[in-house]
């Protein structure tokens, strides 16, 4: 099905990514033969393939409509909803509108590519109106773990629909405007033909809890803390930095950070106004001048990547920053699901080194996460009081829970958000009407590939079966110049000293023999028939399926 073109009575919704996952948001509303695009983001590593890093959503549906594109609306300055931008916008070509925070992430992005000339993007302010396309839009403060996250009421002919965007209440949250509860009860009462919503924490009873709650639980535990104190955290959550970094200075400490983004995030912050009332950060290089009693360290890599500044300083790579002996480790951070495997083994390695860990619970608040609890969505429900709830934003069994607690709470209509299934929102009942290709794309270098790419499924087959490489060389009568050569990776002596290469020079050696003397000397039936007998030797000998590459070369 291709992307349709929506009549003026119509409003359509189309979710691309991030609803049945967590993260690589992408949304699409469609109103009088336009859409609008909210959201643009990736995802971290793979669920079935662990190699890759970075996935985004396919747009194999909508990139030969781009006619139809009236605007790409960022909602705030997460990856998982900003960081596909620099990569999709060539198929897109569409201008972009974002806050002033969202916008310079952006922008330095967009220069890492070479593209900062070419996007046009338009700087919106909080609690203001934009009209884009056919699509009247108010940009309302919300509250979240970033500066400047905003909420978008989209108003077109045929009905407004309310996009939460990733929020929490969080009346106290240090930093920014906060959640504008005013104009949020007052959308009760303008009929909001629906809302799609966050469902990240909808298993969670209760509420989220504000930025101020963790300040002096952190505050004790840092006080307390003996040697060095590193805190992990993201990079993007300039309010935890804020407060990490004003609870450090407090008591007498000197305050570094670690890692390039985390730099790159201070450094945006203050070029938007925020942040200035904080001392100067100690460089990287300083680290090591001075004592570890008087040192804390702000630092990225909380989820266990490889290439993050904590995963380096638990390897004992990282140039300038350690750890020793009754160092002190905090994560004041949750985990991102998928990412546990890779954050235990980080711990395991700072455990081994002397370190003290300590993680958020019940007992230490010293991380509230940026989403909605189930009070906090009941609230939000009170205030908006939308026809239809469309939840988005998670994992299957999220969005299946939030489409029951959405019903619980007396609302009309609950669909779930389904990456690729098309919603008709207006005229009559919401349902769904059509299904849209979709999937996921895998950065690969410089390239975007798919997901079921043949790359891909080389290299994940070769990562669990290994691969073998066999070279022979022959003169004109079919005979073997010299030994076959054999390159056999990933497989695994079944006997100590019995050499895979070895055992496979033999067998091919015999196998070809058998071809000299049946005189069968066709070079593409050779080849072919010795790569089946070399698959199934390996299959029965070693148990394993690699990649097999066959050359034959005739000598003269």
């Amino acid at each position: 099905m291709n992307l349709p073109k929506p009549k003026n009575d119509e409003l359509m919704f189309l979710p691309l990514g991030g609803s049945g996952e967590i993260g690589m948001n992408l949304n699409l509303y469609g109103n009088s033969g336009k859409w609008l695009i909210v959201d643009c983001g990736v995802t971290f590593g793979d669920p079935v393939y662990g190699s890759v890093e970075i996935s985004m959503p396919d747009i194999v549906s909508i990139e030969n409509s781009k006619e139809s594109l009236c605007g790409l609306l960022l909602t705030h300055a997460h990856e998982d909803h900003i960081g596909a931008v620099h990569h999709l916008w060539p198929y897109l070509k569409c201008p972009v509108y974002a806050t002033e925070f969202a916008a310079e992430v952006l922008i330095r992005k967009l220069k890492d590519v070479g593209l900062e000339d070419e996007v046009e993007i338009n700087i919106i302010r909080i609690d203001s109106k934009i009209k884009i396309g056919p699509f009247d839009i108010e940009i309302i403060s919300m509250s979240h773990s970033i500066i400047e996250p905003s909420s978008a009421l989209i108003s077109t002919e045929a009905g407004s629909v309310f996009h939460t965007g990733d929020w929490k209440i969080d009346y106290n949250p240090q930093i920014g405007e906060g959640i504008n509860k005013k104009r949020l009860q007052n959308l009760g009462k303008e009929n909001i033909l629906a809302m799609v919503c966050d469902s990240t924490n909808v298993l969670v009873n209760g509420i989220s809890g504000s930025e101020e709650d963790v300040i002096q639980p952190l505050t004790n535990i840092i006080k307390e803390s003996s040697g060095r104190v590193l805190v992990s955290t993201f990079a993007s959550n300039v309010t935890r930095l804020s407060t990490l970094a004003k609870i450090g200075f407090s008591l007498g400490k000197k305050v570094a950070l670690v890692g390039l983004s985390m730099w790159r995030m201070v450094e945006i912050a203050k070029k938007c106004g925020y942040l200035s009332d904080l001392p100067g950060f100690v460089a990287e290089r300083d680290i090591k001048n001075i004592k570890k009693d008087n040192l804390m360290i702000i630092c990225t890599g909380s989820q266990g990547e490889p290439r993050g500044a904590l995963n380096r300083i638990a390897n004992g790579t990282h140039k300038d920053a350690s750890i020793s002996n009754g160092d002190t480790v905090i994560f004041s951070s949750r985990v991102i699901p998928g990412n546990e495997v890779s954050i235990s083994e980080m711990q395991n390695k700072l455990s081994e080194l002397g370190a003290n860990i300590i993680e958020a619970s019940k007992e230490n608040m010293i991380h509230v996460s940026g989403h909605p609890a189930r009070e906090e969505l009941s609230q939000m429900y009170s205030w908006v009081k939308p026809k239809t709830l469309i939840a988005v934003h998670g994992e299957t069994r999220h969005i299946n829970a939030h489409v029951q607690f959405a019903k619980e709470q007396q609302i009309n209509f609950s669909l779930p958000g389904r990456n690729g299934s098309l919603i008709q929102l207006s005229p009559g009942d919401p349902r769904f009407i059509g299904e849209l290709e979709h999937g996921r794309l895998i950065v690969d270098g410089n390239d975007l590939i798919t997901r079921n790419s043949e790359v891909l499924k080389k290299r994940h087959k070769m990562m669990f079966n290994g691969s073998v490489f066999v070279v022979l060389n022959v003169n004109h009568d079919f005979r073997l110049i010299n030994d076959p050569i054999v390159m056999a990776e990933g497989l695994a002596e079944i006997i100590e000293g019995d050499d895979p290469e070895d055992f496979l020079k033999t067998f091919i050696k015999e196998d070809f023999k058998s071809y000299y003397k049946s005189k069968k000397f066709d070079k593409r039936n050779i080849k072919e028939s010795m790569t089946n007998s070399l698959k199934r030797i390996v299959k029965v000998q070693y148990l394993k399926r690699p990649i097999v590459r066959f050359e034959l070369n005739f000598i003269k």
